[in-house]
């Protein structure tokens, strides 16, 4: 067999005996660090400069977020749930709030965490998106009744 066939055929088996346990492995970080290891994705810092400006989700909403440790919120999507007549309902964070960066720790990213001006209550946590290239997207969660979707903040 040709070396250049050989090395598909490794990296397909490769894939083959690695699946299964991904697929087994639910929500442990087993599938993160392969794909860290593989792949060489990684996430980015920010700082606050990086996060001042104006911010669309590509699930809908807007977030302005100022220097002064403050953003407006317009009908972003946080969380949808079914009523009692199984329609899908959605809930929109919109209003002024206030916002930190909580620093990376051995067990969790860095994140920007929104909270409500009067409450300190958090409403909603944003991460840098995984890529290869650098930091320009955040990455949050709009938590549904079955699995959460991952929305995406561009400038």
């Amino acid at each position: 067999m040709p070396s250049r066939a050989r090395s598909s055929a490794m990296k397909v088996a490769a894939v083959l005996l690695v699946l299964p346990l991904l697929l087994g492995c639910g929500c442990c970080s087993l599938p993160g660090l392969l794909f860290d290891e593989i792949f060489g994705g990684q996430r980015h810092t920010f700082t606050e400069q990086d996060l001042v400006g104006d911010w669309t989700s590509d699930c809908g909403g807007t977030v302005s977020i100022r220097a002064d440790g403050t953003a407006t919120v317009i009908d972003l999507p946080i969380h949808r749930t079914r009523n009692a007549a199984d329609d899908m309902v959605e809930t929109k964070a919109a209003g002024e709030y206030k916002w930190h960066i909580e620093p990376e720790t051995d067990d969790t990213d860095q994140e920007v965490r929104f909270t409500t001006t009067l409450s300190d209550e958090e409403v909603f946590a944003a991460h840098a998106e995984r890529d290869w290239t650098g930091f320009d997207d955040l990455e949050y969660y709009l938590s549904t009744p079955s699995e959460p979707i991952y929305c995406v903040l561009s400038k």
